[in-house]
């Protein structure tokens, strides 16, 4: 799939059209009650991180950017503003932590057309805004996401990183072949992803992705798989969507360089099963709209079945070729 090419004229310019919203919190807290040293080196690590990737969005030209954290972060973040370029930067907070709440509040605060959501490690290219806005001269786009790839946290790759490298070299061939084949992307990833602003201020969806219920009940609000929830959105409200696979608007983006990150695939896997069964059994849009990303869905529900049945049959196998063929073995060239 070629990408959108930059327009002669373009309708949308950064830096009148586009506001960036990054939802954070401390990430030094997952280490807290572990060692003390390690919140230290992992509050650190996420400064570090923020200050690189906000000079990287800068480059773009974009008109603000919205920093969203809880009330206790409020201090840290606005120094980091000031120390970066503090009228372009805005540092808003929520009662409490909370990915969709800071997202929402975002929302609301924001006056340009165009919003881009980022992680708060995504480190972007000079020319990413430019080919992202670059998809929304065709009006029946509502969102446009962007190809990734790993930036390592040290001088090489740990196992982990390889893995994640891995990840997403497969997620990035995936999502341009499902978007030339059919049009559909199976999800607007959250690390980076641009909205028409008319679509996300809609009292309608705000009221959605903000009181997302698990099986309905409301006991439980779903506070992860916003980035699900908005591609969903967009499927189902007649918008279409496209990705940027291409070097000039691929970011770097940093994984966790540990065993964590098998926590962090599990929550992404849950994210996954999740919103794909709602989108197969529950809304259905997109069985009519992008029948081949409804395809890759079910082959992802399989996929895991099909890898644990494997090991199990080998196993099984091993075990019979160590009879004899009179008691129901087998030889092991046989099979």
């Amino acid at each position: 799939m070629l990408p959108i090419p930059l327009p002669e004229y373009p309708t949308y310019h950064a830096h009148e059209d586009v506001t960036i919203i990054v939802p954070t919190i401390d990430a030094g807290e997952e280490f807290r009650g572990e060692c003390s040293r390690s919140a230290s080196n992992a509050y650190a690590n996420w400064i570090r991180e923020i200050t690189e990737a906000a000079f990287s969005w800068l480059q773009g030209n974009p008109k603000e950017i919205i920093i969203v954290t809880e009330e206790r972060m409020k201090g840290p973040l606005e120094e980091l503003a000031r120390s970066v370029d503090p009228s372009k930067i805005r540092v808003l907070t929520v009662p409490f932590a909370n990915k969709r709440l800071q997202m929402a509040h975002g929302i609301r605060n924001t006056s340009t057309d165009i919003i881009v959501f980022a992680d708060d490690d995504a480190i972007w290219p000079a020319t990413l805004l430019p080919y992202v806005l670059a998809c929304f001269e065709d009006q029946k786009i509502g969102g446009v996401g962007t190809s990734q790839r790993v930036q390592p946290c040290g001088d090489k790759m740990t196992m982990w990183e390889v893995l994640a490298a891995m990840r997403l070299t497969i997620r990035n061939i995936e999502i341009a072949s499902s978007a030339h084949i059919d049009g559909g992307i199976p999800c607007l990833s959250g690390r980076t992803a641009a909205y028409r602003t008319i679509i996300l201020k809609d009292p309608e969806f705000l009221h959605g992705f903000t009181n997302d219920l698990w099986l309905g009940n409301p006991k439980y609000h779903l506070n992860s798989g916003d980035d699900k929830f908005l591609t969903r959105w967009m499927v189902s409200h007649g918008w279409n969507t496209y990705v940027q696979v291409c070097k000039e608007a691929e970011l770097l983006s940093t994984m966790k360089p540990n065993w964590r990150f098998l926590k962090q695939v599990l929550r992404w896997t849950r994210n996954t099963w999740r919103s794909d069964f709602r989108s197969i059994f529950m809304e259905r849009h997109i069985w009519h709209r992008h029948p081949y990303v409804a395809y890759t869905m079910i082959d992802k529900f399989i996929n895991p079945l099909t890898l644990l049945v494997g090991p199990c049959l080998v196993i099984y196998l091993l075990v019979k070729s160590t009879r004899n063929e009179a008691d129901g073995g087998y030889h092991l060239p046989a099979w």
